[in-house]
């Protein structure tokens, strides 16, 4: 005790300390209590998760909160209640929220009772020690805060897996595992190395929860069933877990905000090196594919250094505006390059463990590790680290400046050269977007509230559309960006028995990253000036190809806005080969090899006919023509060879490539007629590629409905290599490739007018191709 009180104040202090065999005592009532509810629990649900599922799903809203609170009245109404807890009187309600938030009648009401249909299968169908980590997770903000009251043992660990023989178990620190086994760790090893064990506050914490946890669903099971036997059971073949859906997001990170919101309706999570390569590989595509726009696609580069320009610092110091261009384009650059190589390392991190892994294919529990397969799988936490470091470090200064936080932000500057600064931020009642996002800012805050918990916050406030135009794509990239970092790391962690980090960042690359270490040192230390770039980039406004009537002038400064965008790229290529080396740079150059075309003719563009336009027809079912259609009876129409442009149009595969490499003939015809649902498709996607405007927009498309308004128009629909869908016309090589939006599930505005201007150069075709069917209008 004396210990515990020479602790800093807003430490929570144990609620008493346990000898060991007290300890063991408080534990084994718990545990035992705890696997004879999950035991009847599990028979119950077995034979009767079918009309379980069918009597819940058939209830109204009201009539299922109406029956959970009948069984638990102190359940909290609203999402999240861990937080609202904090400023709670009742000492009932604070506990319940903060030992299962995931327990309100929000969350366990909406989408058609589902989530509680999954918590209830989960729960059911994996042992408990299967959450015992998970559930420590999300006893954290609750422990940190003193909402949680743990008693402490003297060098005590709990064992947290296993069966009824093992889960629940005190072992001392000099006690083993197994006293017949003399290769069996004991448990300080348990704990602190192999992490198969947990302090005995943590662990009897755990229990706690969990055994209120099966008694809520023990009592809920049995008013739904009211009327059956539950004195005999038929066992049955058990139903797969419910499909529990994310919801419609516009923002990457909001997409990972919300399935770390639906963990606790699915099951347990684990260490799983499969979902780590689906989060790295799509992150990869992201910067692949950012890469290759950025030197394929005028526009999309003005927009971006536009957005980088107002998001620095210095423009808020009003400090003079050839550094803060300067230094938008030396970030922008940067980021570009390492986010790229970070995730090209992390994927090859990940190949060369699969390797190792394949040789050890049955780990043991609480055993350690084989040295190789550790030090394979360690590879992973310094480029995450990088990552975030990148994020946390060098963006700081760019979340500052961002809108969300200009309300109660202050910056103040003395340095002539705008380096130094200090930021403070007040307090402003009632922004609660703005609240959530200072946190972020804070390290100590981040590491009590976890930034899971943050984004899910900020992911509920913009819901509401003027708090989603506060967040601006660059901030909402970074926000995605750390969502990422953050998935990874809890998965890895998750490893049983434990890898741990134990090197600081630096040492972690030098030591272990040794083969990568050619291709991110130079991002490491730093980014060195940049060869004055400014004079090539702006006004921006050179890199927005000219509207108007297609003459000789039209094109003259069509092939202006070409020659200036090569130059730029001619400069900063100088610069990139200095700051990044030659390895990272022909990297990046052999990766977006296949995305370049060749320069368009923009003379003989202008030269050609006009084509003439019909009113919409029956036989018009595309907008150009193909073997299966029949030609326009009303007016001939001429058949012209389009040849592609050259910025911007991105190849994704071979087939395409080859597609792109050669003129097509495509024949004009007349606007097709498409539903409402298409015309609105392509009304988004054809207005964004007219507006050549630089501004931040973020409105979006669905996918499905991209994918709905090209089966209207006679595409086949095919799934290729990771998020890639080629869009294939039966009429011949008239194919697209684009990358289907991940993780979340819409285009967002900026996706959609590349693809927009792709579709342009691919098919000729323009918003005035389509037209409102009648019937549909």
């Amino acid at each position: 005790m004396y210990f515990f009180e020479s602790l800093p104040k807003h430490i929570p202090r144990p609620k008493a300390i346990l000898s060991p065999r007290e300890a063991s005592q408080r534990a084994e009532g718990i545990r035992s209590h705890l696997f004879a509810s999950w035991g009847r629990l599990q028979k119950i649900v077995l034979a009767h998760e079918e009309t379980i599922q069918k009597r819940w799903k058939k209830r109204t809203g009201a009539k299922r909160k109406q029956l959970l609170q009948e069984i638990e009245p102190t359940l909290p109404e609203q999402h999240a209640p861990e937080i609202t807890a904090l400023s709670q009187p009742s000492a009932t309600q604070k506990l319940n929220a903060f030992l299962f938030p995931y327990l309100n009648l929000e969350d366990l009401s909406i989408n058609n009772g589902v989530q509680f249909l999954g918590l209830l299968h989960a729960r059911t169908h994996y042992a408990p020690s299967q959450f015992a980590w998970f559930d420590y997770n999300t006893l954290h903000f609750g422990i940190v805060v003193g909402g949680i009251d743990r008693y402490h043992a003297m060098d005590c660990g709990m064992v947290v897996f296993g069966d009824e023989d093992t889960y629940g178990k005190v072992l001392e620190y000099s006690e083993p595992l197994e006293k017949s086994d003399e290769t069996a760790p004991d448990g300080g090893q348990m704990e602190f190395i192999l992490r198969e064990s947990m302090p005995f506050g943590d662990g009897l914490a755990v229990l706690h929860t969990q055994l209120k946890l099966m008694d809520f669903l023990l009592a809920v099971v049995s008013k739904i069933l009211c009327d059956v036997d539950l004195a005999t059971f038929t066992p049955v073949a058990p139903l797969p877990p419910p499909d529990i859906l994310i919801l419609n997001t516009t923002f990457q990170w909001q997409s990972r905000a919300r399935l770390n919101a639906l963990k606790p309706y699915r099951p347990p999570p684990v260490f799983s090196i499969d979902e780590i390569t689906v989060i790295i590989d799509s992150q990869y595509e992201l910067a692949v594919q950012h890469l290759a726009d950025l030197r394929t696609d005028p526009i999309y580069l003005a927009e971006t250094i536009a957005s980088y320009c107002a998001h620095r610092i210095e423009t808020i110091l009003t400090a003079p505006l050839p550094l803060i261009r300067k230094r938008a384009l030396t970030l922008m650059l940067s980021d570009t390059y390492s986010f790229f190589v970070f995730y090209h390392v992390a994927k090859e991190i990940i190949a060369e463990f699969r390797v190792v892994q394949a040789k050890f294919p049955d780990i043991p529990r609480a055993r350690e590790l084989p040295k190789e397969y550790e030090d394979a799988l360690k590879n992973l936490y310094p480029i995450l680290g990088l990552i975030e470091k990148h994020i946390t470090k060098v963006h700081h200064q760019t979340m500052c400046a961002s809108s969300a936080l200009s309300a109660g932000r202050s910056i103040e500057c003395n340095d002539p050269t705008y380096t130094k600064h200090k930021i403070t931020f007040s307090p402003q009642p009632g922004d609660e977007l703005y609240a959530y996002m200072v946190l972020l800012l804070q390290e100590q805050q981040t590491h009590m509230w976890q930034v899971s918990r943050i984004f899910d916050q900020l992911d509920r406030l913009t819901q509401d559309g003027t708090a989603r135009e506060r967040i601006s794509p660059l901030i909402g990239n970074l926000l995605s960006q750390w969502g990422v970092v953050n998935d990874c790391k809890f998965i890895l962690e998750l490893h049983r028995p434990a890898v741990e980090d134990d090197q600081d960042l630096q040492t972690g690359i030098q030591e272990r990253l040794t083969k990568w270490h050619p291709l991110i040192a130079s991002i490491v230390s730093g980014v060195s000036p940049p060869t004055p770039l400014a004079d090539l980039a702006f006004p921006l406004t050179r890199f927005a190809y000219p509207k108007g009537p297609k003459d000789g002038a039209w094109a003259a400064k069509c092939q202006r806005v070409d020659d200036e965008f090569s130059a730029f790229w001619r400069t900063a290529d100088q610069w990139l080969l200095k700051v990044c080396g030659r390895p990272l740079y022909t990297l990046g150059a052999e990766v977006i090899a296949p995305y370049r075309v060749e320069p368009t003719d923009w003379a003989a563009v202008a030269a050609r006919k006009v084509a003439i336009r019909l009113k919409p027809t029956p036989d018009a079912l595309v907008p150009f023509g193909g073997a299966e259609q029949s030609p326009p009876t009303e007016e001939a129409v001429p058949t012209v060879k389009i040849k592609e442009k050259t910025r911007g149009a991105i190849a994704t595969s071979a087939t395409e490539e080859d597609v792109d490499s050669r003129e097509r003939e495509v024949a004009l015809v007349a606007p097709t007629p498409v539903s409402t649902r298409a015309y609105k498709v392509f009304s988004a996607l054809f207005n964004a590629a007219k507006d050549e405007e630089i501004a931040l927009q973020q409105s979006s498309v669905p996918w499905k409905d991209i994918q709905t308004a090209f089966a209207q128009l006679g595409f086949e629909l095919h799934k290729t290599r990771g998020s890639a869908w080629t869009f294939r016309h039966p009429d011949g090589p008239k194919t697209v490739t684009v990358h289907e939006p991940h993780p979340s599930p819409t285009m967002s505005f900026w996706e959609a007018r590349r693809f927009g201007r792709r579709l342009t150069r691919r098919f000729g075709w323009t918003l005035e191709s389509f037209v409102l069917d009648a019937a549909a209008a």
